[in-house]
């Protein structure tokens, strides 16, 4: 994720690599809820976005076997030293890691048949990054996003104080609250057969969709 257009600065996460599953781990189930919605298949090419520590390494190499390939980047060399010693304990040899940002990140090889994007709003509100990253995978390819959502304003007025809550939370990991309200905003109009549900206490959504066959 680049600073200005789709990310909180890397070196911003310093500070939080080492404690950053105990903070997240609230969100847990719903991530694991993002992976299961990709409905992975043995030999499908998966590019986990934004991958942080890794949390969603595991259940993605379960799925996709010896024959698939798991293709994870992050911008913060913190995060990723937390990835690469989960990965370690898998299948490395399954999986490549790397430093890089959503709007210039490559694959260098074949495209992807599944997408991940677990916790990305600043990703996710970067055309730049969009048409990268989307640009790389297959026709098909099946898309899966979650993350933290404002309350709707159906919610008022107490939809006031939970959001203000949310948008204070959330200061501390992403850059940009736009489209905090609808963080898929950007990236529906892209795919096909896109849904969306609010999950948990409502403030947490998980997405689904397909890039168009053409």
């Amino acid at each position: 994720m680049a600073p200005e257009a789709a990310g909180r600065p890397a070196s911003g996460y310093a500070a939080l690599a080492a404690g950053y599953d105990r903070r997240t781990r609230l969100i847990n189930t719903i991530r694991l809820q993002a992976v299961a919605a990709l409905q992975l298949r043995s030999g499908d090419t998966v590019l986990d976005v934004a991958c942080g520590t890794g949390f969603s390494f595991a259940p993605i190499l379960r799925a996709i076997g010896a024959r698939g390939r798991l293709v994870a980047f992050d911008q913060s060399a913190e995060l990723l030293e937390v990835a690469r010693a989960r990965l370690s304990s898998l299948q490395p040899e399954a999986a490549s890691l790397s430093i890089g940002n959503a709007e210039t990140f490559s694959l260098q090889g074949k495209k992807a048949t599944a997408l991940l994007f677990s916790y990305t709003h600043d990703v996710l509100q970067s055309e730049a990054a969009l048409d990268n990253l989307l640009g790389q995978a297959a026709p098909g390819a099946r898309v899966a996003l979650c993350g933290s959502v404002l309350w709707p304003a159906s919610a008022w007025p107490l939809s006031i104080a939970v959001n203000a809550w949310l948008r204070a939370r959330h200061r501390g990991y992403i850059a940009s609250m736009e489209n905090f309200d609808r963080p898929w905003a950007k990236i529906a109009p892209r795919l096909s057969d896109f849904r969306v549900a609010r999950r948990g206490p409502r403030w947490r959504y998980l997405a689904t969709g397909r890039l168009p066959e053409r």
